[in-house]
């Protein structure tokens, strides 16, 4: 099992679950939960936190969003250059 990525539950910090399996015991997990309300991340719906502008400061996929909306951007306003007969000369 070392090969495997382990996460902690956001419901219970003593429960450690493979990340690949973190989707089905969030839901099971989420049953049983009594403390304050989590808001769910938009850029990865297993992250569940208290304080949603704290963890984007910290939010790896909200990172990877970005820049890649970021190049996106860039590439929609790029204007290829048009020669004229004066730019040959």
């Amino acid at each position: 099992m070392s090969n495997y990525l382990f996460g902690t539950c956001p419901y219970n910090k003593n429960h450690r679950i493979m990340l690949l399996r973190m989707p089905g015991h969030i839901v099971k997990c989420m049953q049983n939960y009594d403390g304050p309300p989590l808001h769910t991340c938009k850029y990865n719906a297993t992250h569940r936190v208290l304080d949603m502008e704290e963890h984007l400061k910290e939010c790896e996929e909200y990172v990877k969003f970005n820049e890649t909306s970021m190049i996106h951007i860039a590439n929609s306003f790029h204007v290829t250059p048009v020669l004229t007969d004066e730019d040959t000369v």
